[in-house]
Formats: C-alpha cells, structure tokens, sequence
C-alpha cells in the first residue's frame, strides 16, 4: 500500500543499542534454546534514523531500501563479542538450539550508495568499541 501510494519502504535489519536489541535479551536470558550459528543482521538505531531522514530528504517516490550495517554476525559471534567489550556487568550463558534456518546474509551497498549514505557504526563490534 504504501508504495501504490508512491512512498518508499525502509526495510530494517536488527535494530540496537547498547541496553536494547537481541543480545541484551539474550544477555538477560542466559540460556536460550536458538542454535548459535544463525545469521543475523544489524543496524544501530542512530543508523537506522539518519538512513531513514536521508531517504526522505531525497524525496523519491515508489521505492524499497534496505538498511543494515553490511557485517552479518551469528547469534554467537554477537554475544562474544558483547562478552570481549567488558561493556555489561552480566555473563551470557549459552545457545543450546541446534535446528531452525540459519537466516540470510544482507548487504545495502546499494542503498548506500543511490542515497549517499554511511553508518555511524559500521559493525557491532565497531560499536561496542572492538574494532576501529
């Protein structure tokens, strides 16, 4: 509808922050029953934000873009990475599923480059201040 309409879709891989996103749920959890290899993608919320506003300001018409941060991680390499940060006082357990798809590796460089886009925060790791 909203592109009958003549708007755009902003579809949006995982959205997070520091205290909100799915590894602070799982943090919180400690054991979840998901197999750990199961990709997932990301995009920080400050991200998702200035793609949508630099979307709007282009003012197109009848388009879907894809926002993400272009570095898909398995459910496990996230919460390693949350647990090498330092960055939060409680330890996460484990992952214990081992069936279930194992998800799709997204890349916007597309989007990123018919906008003139880049993300704040190029991965999660970046982010959580492990990488530069």
């Amino acid at each position: 509808m909203v592109l009958e309409a003549g708007g755009c879709v902003l579809r949006l891989a995982g959205l997070y922050q520091m205290e909100r996103g799915a590894h602070y749920f799982w943090l919180k959890k400690g054991l979840v029953e998901q197999r750990p290899d199961h990709i997932i993608n990301m995009i920080h919320y400050e991200d998702a934000a200035s793609l949508a506003i630099a979307i709007l300001k282009k003012q197109l018409h009848g388009r879907i873009f894809l926002g993400c941060d272009n570095l898909p991680l398995s459910r496990q390499e996230i919460m390693d990475y949350v647990d090498q940060s330092g960055k939060f006082s409680m330890k996460f357990q484990s992952f214990t599923g081992t069936s279930g798809p194992l998800g799709k590796r997204l890349n916007n460089s597309k989007t990123r480059a018919e906008i003139g886009w880049q993300p704040k925060y190029p991965s999660f790791p970046q982010f959580l201040g492990l990488q530069e």
